[in-house]
This record gives structure tokens, C-alpha cells and sequence, in this order.
């Protein structure tokens, strides 16, 4: 699907020392989107937080601290870019900036977790066998459609990706960028690969990249490299992050060290210590 989203039109407006854009010809609970703005509570992350915010509508209310006024002009920005495109990202009701912070309130995306859609399948009956490699598929489609149209997203980790029926929302994309030939598009298959969840298997993520691959158009031979890429940077992804040790990881394998419920999953604790070769 390709055509263009419609997105609500947006006026200037300024308010307690903040400028910037909002909506137009909806309703909008501005001032208590600016009381949560200046509360301090929500989800923290390293760069930003975010609250949820249910009165007169669920949205999401999201601040940056100095120097973070471009991130909310590049979230705002991206978002629309996004939609104009034919995608799917959560629509921007406030976009402004006070000095150097950053502030964005967004309508809630809706649909559910792309790591929830995928645990939800993971049952053994032939029909959720069927929807979950149908789902795979259009992810990886889908990835390859956004990387053709020259956007590479911030950080596609599955708690960025939202899945609404046959489609999919990208989130948080104050990093995302569009560029000349998506370069460095290739790290967005390492974010989206380096986590386990329940219910995926090694074959369902060899869909997601093979449906990627024949949507970018790749040959056999570009094809096997690009797999073989992923692997070695899901797995020293996986090492850095989770504390693996690299010779621990090689003497298991990739598919140990992906194995939902196995000695690696971070769902159970700490990794396991190392092992001797046999």
C-alpha cells in the first residue's frame, strides 16, 4: 500500500514559553498535556520520556531535555514524511520546543506490540503456524518497502514496531532519517533480529529476511550474504548487550543463542557461564 495517509493540517502556537505546531481542527486537552510535560513522571530512557496520558482521548506525551528540541522537530518531521509515504506512524498533535528541549504529543498507534502479535501466535495449531509466518513475511516486506523509500529508522527494535491488522506503525523515529539510497538501512535488520521472544524460531526469522531480500530486489548470492551478515552482528549485538562472552556464543550457535526459553534468553537472568569446548 502506497498512498498517501491523510494527516490533520497544523497551525504555529506557543504557550508557557514553548513554540511550535499543533493540530488543527481537532480537539486538543493542550493544557494538560503541558501539565504532564513539566510533572516529571513517565517512562524514562536515555535520551527522553514518555507518559501516557488517557483524559479526553489516550495520547502519548513525550519530552526531551536539552539539547532535544531537533529531536522532537525530527520526530515531527519524520512522522509526517512517514505518512506522506504511504506508512503507518503515530500522528503528531503537538510538536514543539523551549529553548533546547523538546516536546511531542502523539495519538496512540493503536494495534499491539509486534513482539505481543508474535508470542499471541505462537501456539501449536496450523493456524497460528500459518499467521505467524504470514506475519513474518510482511514484516520483512514491509522493512524492505521503508528501506526502498530511502528511510532508515533510529532504533527498530520490536517495541518501536506496532502491528494494526495487515499493517505496520513505526514508533519513536526522532532518530529516524531519510536518505539517499537508505544507507545503513542494514542496521535496522540487527536491531529488529538481536531480541528473543517467545514463539520465534530461526525458520521464522529466515522469512522475515528472505521477504526483505526479495523486496529489495536481492540476488542469491546478496541474499546469503546478507544472512550470514545479520547473524554475526545479532550475535555480537547479543554478547555486548547481554554480557555473552564471544567464545561462549560461537561454541553454542546461533540458534542456541536465539532460542526463546534456552540458556540465553535474557527473559531468565544473566547469562550463563562460560562452557567448555568439547
Amino acid at each position: 500500500m502506497s498512498a498517501a495517509i491523510r494527516l490533520p493540517g497544523y497551525q504555529p502556537w506557543a504557550a508557557a514559553g514553548w513554540r511550535g505546531w499543533q493540530a488543527s481542527g481537532v480537539a486538543l486537552d493542550v493544557e494538560a498535556w503541558l501539565a504532564v510535560a513539566a510533572s516529571g513522571a513517565g517512562r524514562r530512557s536515555r535520551h527522553a520520556r514518555t507518559l501516557r496520558h488517557e483524559g479526553g482521548g489516550a495520547v502519548y506525551v513525550k519530552t526531551w531535555p536539552a539539547p532535544g528540541a531537533r529531536r522532537a522537530r525530527r520526530a515531527f518531521a519524520m512522522g509526517r514524511a512517514l505518512a506522506g509515504a504511504g506508512f503507518l506512524a503515530p500522528v503528531a498533535l503537538l510538536a514543539a520546543w523551549r529553548g533546547r528541549e523538546g516536546l511531542l504529543v502523539t495519538a496512540d498507534a493503536g494495534g499491539e506490540g509486534l513482539a505481543d502479535a508474535v508470542t499471541a501466535l505462537a501456539r501449536p495449531d496450523a493456524g497460528a503456524r500459518r499467521a505467524r509466518r504470514a506475519l513474518c513475511r510482511r514484516l520483512g516486506a514491509e522493512v524492505a518497502r521503508l528501506h526502498e523509500a530511502g528511510f532508515v529508522h533510529g532504533d527498530l527494535v520490536p517495541p518501536n514496531v506496532r502491528v494494526r491488522g495487515l499493517r505496520f506503525c513505526f514508533l519513536d523515529n526522532d532518530r529516524t532519517r531519510r536518505l539517499p539510497l537508505a544507507v545503513g538501512a542494514r542496521r535496522n535488520l540487527v536491531q529488529l533480529g538481536r531480541f528473543v521472544a517467545a514463539g520465534v524460531t530461526l525458520t521464522d526469522r529466515a522469512r522475515v529476511l528472505a521477504a526483505y531480500a526479495a523486496g529489495r530486489g536481492l540476488s542469491r548470492r546478496a541474499r546469503r550474504r546478507l544472512g550470514w551478515w545479520v547473524v554475526r552482528k545479532v550475535t555480537a549485538r547479543r554478547c555486548t548487550i547481554d554480557g555473552i562472552p564471544p567464545e561462549v556464543a560461537a561454541h553454542a550457535g546461533f540458534r542456541r543463542l536465539m532460542q526463546p526459553g534456552g540458556p540465553f534468553d535474557p527473559a531468565l537472568g544473566a547469562a550463563p557461564p562460560p562452557e567448555q569446548p568439547a
